[in-house]
């Protein structure tokens, strides 16, 4: 049975590229009716925090990744490790080095060629005899990163390590402690590196990069999982939009790439978009709303859904309605003044604006979106004028911006009275 695992270390907030890894782990497990295991990998005792390890969890809860087995940590196997340690001591393959009355293990590099073959790059030599002795024991007691793996990796009968190109390095000296073991070595495939836009490995210098970021942005987890996939990896038939359940089916290590992928925000927004567009109305509903409970109570049921349901198809993310849609929550603080001289000097224009808000302000269904558009487009017919020469200018007066939703939809969600008192203001008429 193929068995993979995902091994983050709990120093930090579970950053893109390792939800990358988990993922690809996942969907190679899934798709191959096999094992996905979870490994904590906490030896770093100063800077492994209890709060970074339960937000990982709680991502790849959130994220759909679950595990098959109880995760496994690494600070409640260290007696394991110092047990084997010694073992290699005893057979001549290790030795203790005493220093400052403290006393560390080092394992005794072979000096040879190490082959092996990547399931990406092919085959992979290294030349060991560029290797010091490695520490696989500290004088505390810790166990080094590449000792804890490989005991780790043979315990929990590991068949497939699928990680990123900057463990590519590691694996010769991992297979040889494999070796010395007596053990043998899983498979190996080494992922292309996540880049930035300069070409340089992604890092907060290029803007967010943990998890916890995007979700507070408002992107879905689908969405996210989606374009991570094609970070590295590609569909036979160039598919881009993917459920998680497309992923396993469709996914195979043969279609991973050697070349390194660049993160585009923008292409990720896109995906995100098209995510929220496939979601049911009411799943869109309940996920807007609980991003923006308060706005959501503050506005009421009915005017909520009416400008949720009217942004949907602007929005990329969840984080942007309250930003494309501001002056439904706020005042219009100023015009862009060349714009709103244009408007203001024409002054037939301004009488028809002024005749607008008379008709506006008898109507008594102003809610009916429909019934609001046919007295618009009825008295600008009626005054010789286009619609969209009535709409333009009113819609800049309501929004303070040349786009937006339907306009008409929009004034249902303002409201009859706030529709009018920003265009009263607009005209510079008096304003209760």
């Amino acid at each position: 049975m193929i068995r993979v695992r995902f091994a983050p270390s709990p120093t930090g907030y579970l950053h893109i590229g390792g939800v990358r890894t988990a993922l690809f782990n996942y969907l190679y497990a899934r798709n191959q009716q096999g094992r996905f295991l979870l490994r904590i990998e906490d030896t770093d005792r100063e800077r492994s925090k209890p709060e970074y390890e339960k937000e990982i969890l709680d991502a790849l809860k959130w994220l759909g990744l679950g595990w098959d087995e109880e995760p496994l940590r690494q600070s409640d196997r260290l007696e394991l490790y110092r047990r084997h340690a010694e073992d290699l001591v005893a057979r001549g393959l290790a030795y203790e080095e005493k220093k400052d009355g403290q006393t560390a293990i080092r394992f005794k590099m072979p000096k040879r060629k190490a082959v092996f073959q990547d399931l990406v790059h092919g085959e992979v030599e290294f030349d060991t005899a560029l290797f010091e002795d490695l520490i696989i024991l500290k004088s505390d007691g810790m166990p080094v990163y590449h000792w804890a793996c490989v005991i780790d990796d043979h315990e929990t009968e590991i068949t497939h390590v699928i990680r990123g190109d900057d463990h590519l390095s590691n694996t010769p000296r991992q297979i040889l402690l494999f070796e010395a073991l007596g053990w043998k070595p899983p498979k190996y495939g080494h992922l292309p590196l996540i880049l930035g836009s300069d070409g340089t490995p992604l890092s907060k210098r290029h803007g967010a990069v943990a998890l916890k970021s995007f979700k507070e942005e408002g992107f879905l987890a689908p969405a996210i999982l989606n374009y991570l996939a094609l970070l590295g990896w590609n569909s036979a038939d160039n598919q881009e939009f993917f459920t998680l359940e497309d992923l396993v089916r469709k996914f195979s290590l043969k279609r991973i790439t050697k070349a390194n992928a660049r993160f585009d925000l923008e292409k990720m927004q896109w995906l995100n978009a098209q995510h929220m567009k496939k979601l049911s109305e009411q799943e869109f509903l309940e996920q807007i709303t609980s991003f923006f409970p308060d706005r959501a109570q503050s506005l009421g049921a009915d005017l909520w859904r009416k400008l949720a349901l009217l942004y949907r198809g602007r929005i990329r993310t969840y984080r942007d309605l309250p930003v494309q849609a501001a002056y439904c929550f706020s005042e219009i603080e100023q015009y862009e003044p060349v714009l709103y001289r244009s408007f203001l000097d024409n002054k037939i224009l301004k009488r028809h604006l002024e005749a607008w808000v008379d008709q506006a302000a008898q109507m008594k269904d102003f809610d009916s979106h429909a019934e609001v558009e046919r007295v618009t487009r009825e008295n600008a017919a009626g005054w010789g004028i286009e619609a969209k020469d009535l709409i333009h200018p009113l819609r800049f007066a309501l929004t303070g911006q040349t786009g937006s939703p339907g306009l008409f939809e929009l004034m249902s969600v303002l409201g009859q009275e706030t529709c009018l008192r920003r265009v009263r203001k607009f005209l510079g008429q008096p304003v209760k």
